[in-house]
């Protein structure tokens, strides 16, 4: 990939990382009335305004302004704790991905076509991907706290299922040791490259692909023992329109459980960065 291809890589990841959010935070806070705005310069951080509405300035670690979260249908006062808790871990993701991206970019800058030049950077960018790993492990609990806050508010499976559907995240429930595929949105089924008649059955069946691949032993460990395990650039083998594709992924098997402690469930949450993986490889070599 030369400079130019990865300005234009970037640009797409930056439209994409905003339309997600934005998707996720019409989701989380029922409003459709949802701007993120990105400043072409920091600016030195100012206190939060007072405003009618609702907005949440994204503060860089350097304490400079670099954009804004508006709700304009929710006044300025008008979350709870669990919200204003919620708001926090979105926020801070959008400034650890945009961060990444931007000194991503920059790297691109700086790399030649020399492959010792290139080579030398691999370190930097690696750390860089960490980045964004750990970036997309907020964002996902950020999500896992409001599916359950969904479920402590409302038995029912219907505003559940509708919740799963709209959210901008692939997101799927198993059920029982069995793997019962219980619930699994357009964007998960997407990446399984699979559709909704694998719903209720066994992720095995479902995906017979994994037989000789790690993931179903990691998740009945995750059942039990209760305990959440977390993939980063994963590769998994996956069946798509009857072609073997080489895919990665970033993901959280997270355990649910009863009253009682003990696990019923797993969730996935999961993220598709292949393209990232594959960029990353054709612009450093082995």
């Amino acid at each position: 990939m030369d400079s130019k291809q990865g300005r234009k890589f970037l640009k797409f990841e930056k439209d994409d990382l905003l339309e997600q959010h934005i998707r996720l935070l019409k989701t989380v806070f029922n409003s459709d009335l949802v701007e993120i705005n990105i400043h072409k310069q920091a600016l030195q951080a100012p206190g939060l305004k007072a405003e009618s509405h609702l907005l949440k300035p994204l503060i860089n670690a350097s304490n400079q302004l670099i954009g804004e979260i508006i709700i304009k249908d929710i006044r300025a006062d008008g979350l709870e704790a669990h919200g204003k808790e919620i708001l926090e871990i979105i926020a801070a993701n959008i400034v650890k991905q945009f961060q990444f991206l931007e000194e991503y970019a920059a790297l691109i800058q700086q790399v030649d076509i020399s492959a010792k030049e290139i080579a030398s950077h691999r370190n930097e960018l690696d750390t860089l991907y960490e980045d964004l790993n750990l970036a997309h492990e907020e964002l996902s609990q950020a999500f896992t706290a409001t599916f359950q806050l969904g479920k402590s508010l409302s038995k029912s499976k219907t505003k559940i299922s509708g919740f799963l559907e709209k959210a901008p995240i692939a997101f799927g429930v198993l059920r029982h040791r069995q793997l019962k595929i219980e619930m699994a949105n357009n964007l998960i089924l997407e990446l399984w490259g699979k559709d909704k008649t694998v719903l209720g059955k066994p992720l095995a069946a479902g995906l017979p692909e994994l037989q000789d691949q790690p993931y179903l032993e990691i998740l009945d460990r995750v059942y039990t023992t209760g305990e959440r395990y977390i993939g980063k650039e994963a590769k998994a083998i996956l069946e798509k329109d009857g072609q073997k594709v080489d895919c990665y992924f970033n993901f959280i098997y997270e355990p649910l459980k009863n009253d009682r402690g003990t696990t019923n469930s797993i969730m996935i949450i999961a993220t598709d960065v292949s393209d990232l993986v594959k960029s990353r490889n054709e612009l450093l070599p082995g």
